[in-house]
């Protein structure tokens, strides 16, 4: 047995107790929207938008952040959860259904918490309050009510349940721990392909192990520790080494073939460049710091700590942010010197302080420098360690002072159990409110980073994100909040000028500006004034500060590349061709062709495969007078997407004027299209082809330029002459598609 007998429906009525809590205590979460990151996660996400079978291995052979970035997370399992949520159950764009899966996921967590309590401790009520500790504290909010904290929720419960399968398997002799194991195995499997911080369940593992099972085994007290651990490794933890060495096999599969991922410095700034060692881990500590006073008072939340909220300790420690770092060593070496002094004495302090520091471990930035410096979703699993020092301190505080009341030894026994189990209540009363409060910041982008800006003014992330939740709602320069948006996003400027989405973000504002202070001509366009000319020049000015940053960003992928041992040819380049169609747009209202131009190229040479790329090309030679020049580039953004009817639209109007046959354009049902029987018409369309096919080798997409080749030959029978100076070996029936 596990725990001494209770009866199956006192384990019911406490399931059901805590099903009612964390349901009142999330109630208000089941409309909140796709705030944060929820909208790459899921709707911006392709592959969610049918049960497939590609999208499915797409799913498990791309990053978690496909298709906006590659991060290095391999979630597919989680990844799958929310294709099911959005096409098999048909949720799509309707927050409800993906909140209820949160809610029973995070309502198990508690009802395994409450039974790994029982484990440690066989006693009821101090398991229900930990788990009503856990289920109901506000920094739950960020993987409970925030969609995609699920991969933090099914993280937690298979590090749970592999906790209470492998202490079953203890129970357990011969054949009779298999099925246990088994069961372990296939429970980690599912797990670390879930969320990697899984892995954890082997320290959890290990934890028990030490805290409950060491035995005297020889006098030596390393022989002994390294007796009773292979003991425990050859009877339990062998369970775990084919999940291990499949999320490592499958890991180094997938990464092999893609880009090295990102690790932006302005979400971390441990990982500015030429950051020591030290520095790096006593500002971790710090950070430890911080997230202690967050679950001992967690009244102000925010869902973004990036640079330069939490700045690197100076180590000349002359400001009060110096000095938290060692405060912050100061009560962690507290802590794990009463975990140390309770280990014969209360063993389950030991044992929640130390799941609390294991579980934290993964994402603490002491043993590895990831992501993000500091995260509330960071805090879901460890704080059932906390959860379980608040509920064994309030007992032991009642403990201490009930004996001074005078009264028999049997009322006191009364009195304890009323005053702490009153206390704790009154605990969970306050965090359920507390998280349910927190809860309303969640309801969309506006108000979540709204509240952010308040708790965390130093990050750039938070202003830069407040900036552009209030562009979301009216991106059109009319929008009645442009002011604030550019005070927003002049905040994050002042922050750091050192990122290109703040400069990009920026611009475009400057820009939303200058069209708002210029001239409407009557077929809609906007004629530049005086007023809105410095804005435009404002707007060029920001965004080409961007250019050096995003080139930089390419030369360190190039150089990642070289490291892993790809070469040249094979590496191509990457930045956000966001900035240069922004600056191309810019110069455009500038009147600078040229500059708009060659910020357009640039923005083809990024995303090849992008019609608006070539439409914008088009759109400068059509405002300098070369309509002839932009027939190649409307048709290639045809080519690459027939259902552009802007680029149609604009490729008749220039034919009128070029076209001296009158052959190029014909109508159907009173529609024009393209008459390809037309000499001019298939002179330039190969002429489109051949262009195309030079950006794809040039972009080093050579698939891509090897099938345009083929469709140039077989669709159009263009010469092949020019092609095959380009490739001169393509393989004659290549299966890729267009």
């Amino acid at each position: 047995m596990l725990w001494s007998p209770i009866g199956l429906r006192y384990h019911l009525a406490i399931l059901l107790t805590l099903g009612t809590i964390i349901l009142l205590t999330y109630a208000n979460s089941f409309t909140t929207g796709f705030a944060l990151d929820n909208k790459f996660i899921i709707l911006e996400d392709p592959r969610l938008r049918d049960a497939n079978r590609p999208n499915v291995n797409l799913i498990f052979s791309q990053d978690y952040w496909w298709p906006k970035a590659v991060s290095g997370l391999y979630r597919p399992l989680t990844t799958l959860s929310y294709l099911v949520n959005y096409a098999v159950l048909g949720n799509k764009d309707h927050v409800a259904g993906y909140h209820w899966i949160n809610f029973f996921l995070h309502w198990a967590n508690a009802g395994l918490v409450y039974f790994m309590v029982l484990v440690l401790m066989d006693k009821l009520w101090p398991a229900f309050f930990t788990a009503a500790l856990f289920a109901t504290h506000p920094v739950a909010t960020e993987s409970v009510t925030n969609i995609i904290g699920r991969a933090d929720l099914f993280s937690t419960f298979f590090v749970l349940a592999g906790f209470l399968l492998y202490v079953k398997s203890t129970t357990s002799t011969g054949w009779r721990k298999v099925p246990w194991l088994l069961a372990l195995t296939v429970s980690t499997t599912v797990g670390v392909f879930c969320k990697e911080s899984a892995v954890v369940v082997l320290g959890v593992m290990g934890l028990y192990d030490f805290t409950y099972r060491m035995q005297r085994k020889h006098p030596n007290w390393l022989a002994n520790f390294i007796a009773n651990f292979w003991g425990f490794a050859t009877k339990g933890y062998v369970a775990l080494v084919p999940p291990f060495v499949a999320l490592g096999y499958v890991r180094s599969q997938v990464f092999e073939k893609l880009r090295p991922p990102e690790l932006p410095w302005v979400d971390n700034p441990l990982a500015i460049p030429g950051t020591d060692f030290w520095t790096q881990r006593i500002t971790a500590i710090k950070v430890i710091g911080r997230y202690f006073w967050l679950l001992v008072w967690p009244q102000t939340l925010s869902c973004d700590y990036s640079y330069n909220e939490i700045p690197l300790v100076n180590w000349q420690f002359s400001h009060w942010e110096d000095w938290k770092a060692i405060i912050a060593l100061v009560a962690v070496i507290t802590v794990l010197l009463v975990a140390i002094r309770n280990y014969h004495r209360n063993k389950a302090v030991f044992f929640f302080v130390m799941f609390f520091f294991g579980t934290f471990l993964p994402t603490a930035n002491i043993l590895k420098i990831i992501g993000s410096i500091m995260a509330e979703r960071f805090m879901y699993t460890p704080s059932i360690g906390f959860a379980g020092c608040v509920m064994i301190a309030v007992y032991a505080i009642c403990r201490r002072f009930i004996p001074r009341l005078d009264v028999s030894t049997w009322a006191q026994k009364i009195w304890l159990q009323v005053v702490a189990r009153s206390a704790l209540s009154l605990i969970v009363i306050a965090y359920g409110a507390r998280a349910f409060v927190r809860n309303f910041d969640w309801q969309d982008d506006e108000r979540l980073w709204s509240q952010a800006v308040l708790v965390c003014p130093d990050s750039f992330k938070t202003h830069k994100s407040l900036a552009f939740a209030l562009y979301e709602k009216d991106p059109s320069p009319e929008n009645k909040e442009l002011d604030r948006i550019i005070e927003e996003g002049e905040k994050a400027l002042a922050v750091t000028d050192k990122t290109q989405i703040v400069l990009l973000h920026l611009g475009a504002y400057y820009r939303m500006k200058g069209d708002a202070l210029a001239q409407r001509a009557p077929d809609g366009s906007r004629i530049p004034t005086a007023l809105s000319m410095p804005w435009y020049q404002k707007s060029a000015d920001a965004l080409a500060r961007a250019v050096p940053l995003d080139r930089e960003f390419n030369e360190d992928n190039h150089r990642k590349e070289l490291k892993r041992g790809r070469k040249p040819e094979q590496i191509q380049d990457i930045g956000n061709h966001e900035i240069y169609w922004n600056l191309g747009l810019s110069y455009m209202r500038l009147a600078q062709y040229q500059n708009a131009l060659d910020a357009y190229l640039y923005m083809r040479h990024l995303a090849p495969t992008n019609p608006d790329s070539y439409l914008s090309i088009a759109s400068v030679y059509l405002s300098s007078g070369h309509a002839e020049e932009a027939v190649n580039a409307l048709l290639q953004a045809l080519l690459l997407d027939s259902s552009r009817v802007e680029a149609l639209r604009l490729l008749v109007d220039v034919y009128r004027q070029i076209d001296k046959e009158g052959c190029a354009v014909v109508f159907a049902q009173g529609q024009p299209r393209l008459n390809a029987d037309c000499a001019l018409v298939r002179d330039n369309i190969c002429a489109a082809y051949y262009g195309l096919t030079q950006v794809f080798l040039e972009t080093k997409q050579y698939a891509l330029a090897v099938q345009t080749k083929q469709n140039a030959l077989q669709n159009y029978h263009c010469s092949p002459e020019p092609f095959n100076q380009l490739i001169p070996d393509a393989p004659a029936n290549s299966n890729l598609k267009k």
